[in-house]
């Protein structure tokens, strides 16, 4: 814990220490990427959050706060989420990957550990399967979609990529995600910080996103494709059953998986836990990052592994 954590008064309680929002841009791969940057001081592994479509850096305003305490928080907006709305080439969640990487490199950032929102897990995803356990020990998943496509979802992806039906699909969509909570964080986040986004934007998510489901089937299929996997834990509050928490549970339990998976109902009613439960979440955040400071690497071992044949080479050849 920072010295800075200490002399900070609790964030959920007093409003002077959220964060501004204000914007960094820098060129990344010939695009604007904008992001935010919080609790520079801080040693340690960063946070790095990965965003759903269509929402940009505020969708993290309410957990900030907590986590810029102990943290460096950096927040990185898609192509096109930025200040600068002007029409972008498509781009899927490779290219964010490679976006937050080559941004992580200009900042100087070396060890890190991602929090993704919904369907920007993919591309946290993908961080991992670039950089490796080494530099990204763990990743905190919130809400992502981990079965098929439902025939439902498939319609709604169909409906976003409709001219004539994305607004009415959109709103449809907003509606399940907060389960008729009239929460007025939650509220606040959809008035905010999904504005600005237009048909090309949603229309270009929902094609990610039906290509993601095409190739992999799920996000676990995904997840099982990982050579040096970080560690993952899956909150989430959407859907609140025994079937989809038995998957979860059935993922865990194959051989070798408990080393590095885990998961928690959040047991709350919304599809955006990090709005709706901030403090919760942070306290997963915490939980996550201890157990990645006590996992030790594949290199760290193979050092030390290698380290104590040396010394036993050097005994033995001084014993002859």
């Amino acid at each position: 814990m920072s010295l800075l954590s200490w002399l900070l008064p609790n964030p959920a309680k007093f409003s002077k220490f959220q964060p501004d929002g204000y914007l960094y841009t820098k060129t990344i791969n010939g695009h604007q990427i904008s992001f935010t940057d919080f609790g520079y001081v801080h040693d340690g592994p960063a946070i790095v959050t990965f965003s759903g479509w269509a929402q940009d850096h505020r969708g993290w305003s309410d957990l900030t706060p907590y986590l810029m305490l102990h943290h460096r928080v950096i927040s990185v907006c898609f192509r096109g989420h930025g200040p600068n709305r002007d029409p972008v080439e498509d781009f899927g969640f490779t290219d964010h990957a490679r976006d937050v990487l080559a941004l992580l490199d200009t900042l100087g950032v070396d060890k890190f550990i991602c929090l993704s929102a919904s369907h920007g897990s993919w591309a946290a995803i993908e961080l991992a399967e670039m950089v490796g356990r080494e530099r990204m020990p763990a990743l905190l998943m919130l809400d992502l979609n981990m079965t098929p496509l439902s025939p439902q979802f498939t319609t709604a992806l169909a409906g976003m990529q409709d001219p004539q039906k994305w607004r009415a699909t959109i709103l449809a969509l907003f509606k399940s995600w907060g389960s008729g909570v009239p929460k007025i964080p939650i509220a606040a986040q959809g008035l905010k910080n999904m504005g600005g986004f237009g048909y090309e934007t949603w229309s270009r998510s929902a094609r990610t996103i039906q290509e993601a489901y095409g190739r992999w089937g799920t996000p676990f299929e995904r997840l099982k494709a990982l050579e040096d996997p970080p560690l993952v834990h899956h909150v989430y509050s959407q859907p609140d059953t025994t079937e989809y928490e038995a998957l979860h549970r059935n993922f865990m339990n194959e051989p070798g998986r408990k080393e590095w998976f885990s998961y928690k109902r959040s047991k709350g009613k919304t599809h955006v836990p990090h709005i709706e439960m901030p403090g919760k979440v942070d306290k997963e955040v915490k939980a996550l990052v201890a157990r990645a400071e006590n996992r030790a690497s594949p290199v760290a071992k193979a050092t030390v592994e290698k380290g104590v044949e040396s010394d036993a080479e050097k005994r033995s050849s001084g014993s002859k």
